[in-house]
């Protein structure tokens, strides 16, 4: 109980007049303005579960719909919080999603499936990176950029910065989005508490999912001191390119930006400074439709509802629609997630990871580009638990 009453809840009833203007203009439901005022008034009456809700993937943008600085999102997780801790089990499809919690017991993940099929030599990294640190900076390396080691250990452009980051070290973003608020409050504790135990100036974060949670979820929501300076693996490079210890051999590619879920809440300098390294490198850009403080999620977030993977197609489509009009064929991504399902599920479009790029720019090779992540999954342990949780991720939900 003392870990559950650490939570700051978000929410300001106070500053909400229910105008509905915040789901009003999300992009995943088509609720009229009066529609959205009639939901408001009835969901801000007590954070519970509402069934007008199913539509939230809760990628934070009604936030910024909010002219009163109620923060929704925060109503919007507590919801989400309200319907778990009324389901009499978590669906197999969406607890085999969530990393950070084998300490606490929990089954296999997709995460642990991935780092168990590693190569010897792969996995002799995993355990160095989990290893405390002593380093001037020090490089924060999370869930998905962990399934293929090599291309940041093997990185010249890397060499003299610290890495770390164990297999079920976890920054808690994908228990917080299925609303398991306890869960994810523990994760990311541990996670700071294990980032304590290295010695460093400064944190570089290589996922700004990561970088999200950490300097904005885990101290505003969580209530968990972040006592360290945190930068992005971007500005990293950026540094590295105007200080000259760094040479860029152009890369030479046209492509859509595409910007994540986290993108905006990690500010406008972060947005600007990805653009810039982008274009030192020899990317040109162009901007998708929805962009920024609008981005479209690639999908992943609504798998986060009920496990199911209509939700993430469903999803997915929307942002499908963008690259469309784009008129690209070339789709930049600096998100390790989004780059593996575009890269994966967006038949059609060539999908660029931003971190793989600037390796090629400033090393001229990557080690193991994701391109080769389906190799890892041709394993027996994982099909056998993909095959496990297939009924929850695609059957309907029993009425």
């Amino acid at each position: 109980m003392e870990e559950v009453r650490s939570f700051t809840r978000g929410f300001s009833a106070e500053n909400c007049n229910q105008c509905g203007k915040c789901i009003a203009g999300c992009q995943y439901t088509d609720l009229t303005p009066k529609q959205a005022q009639t939901v408001m008034k009835k969901v801000t009456a007590g954070p519970k579960w509402y069934p007008e809700l199913a539509f939230c993937i809760r990628c934070g943008k009604c936030d910024h719909r909010c002219s009163k600085d109620a923060r929704p999102s925060d109503l919007q997780h507590e919801c989400q919080e309200y319907k778990r801790r009324r389901e009499t089990e978590l669906p197999s499809s969406m607890a085999y999603a969530i990393n950070g919690l084998v300490t606490e017991g929990w089954g296999a993940n997709f995460f642990q499936d991935i780092y168990k099929g590693l190569p010897k030599v792969d996995r002799a990294i995993l355990r160095n990176w989990a290893t405390p640190k002593k380093s001037k900076d020090l490089l924060w390396i999370g869930c998905t950029d962990r399934m293929l080691p090599r291309s940041l250990e093997e990185s010249r452009a890397l060499r003299n910065i610290a890495k770390f980051g164990g297999p079920d070290d976890c920054c808690g973003v994908w228990a917080i989005q299925a609303g398991l608020m306890d869960e994810g409050y523990r994760i990311a504790k541990r996670l700071v508490n294990r980032l304590k135990e290295n010695s460093f100036d400064r944190l570089v974060m290589a996922c700004g999912h990561c970088q999200k949670v950490v300097t904005k979820m885990i101290p505003q929501a969580l209530g968990i001191d972040v006592p360290f300076p945190i930068i992005s693996i971007y500005d990293y490079f950026l540094e590295m390119i105007e200080a000259g210890t760094a040479k860029v051999t152009p890369v030479h590619l046209d492509a859509a930006i595409s910007d994540p879920c986290f993108g905006y809440e990690n500010g406008n300098e972060y947005l600007d400074s990805l653009r810039g390294l982008a274009r030192t490198i020899g990317i040109t850009i162009s901007e998708l439709e929805h962009n920024r403080e609008n981005s479209i999620c690639c999908g992943y977030n609504g798998f986060f509802n009920d496990g199911k993977i209509s939700k993430y197609v469903k999803t997915a489509m929307l942002k499908r629609k963008d690259f469309a009009n784009s008129g690209k064929k070339h789709v930049l991504s600096y998100c390790p997630g989004c780059h593996l399902f575009n890269h994966y599920f967006q038949p059609g479009y060539k999908s660029h990871y931003l971190l793989e790029e600037t390796l090629l720019a400033l090393d001229g090779k990557v080690a193991e580009p994701f391109s080769v992540l389906y190799k890892r999954m041709l394993r027996p342990h994982i099909a056998w638990n993909l095959t496990r949780v297939s009924k929850s991720a695609l059957l309907p939900l029993p009425r």
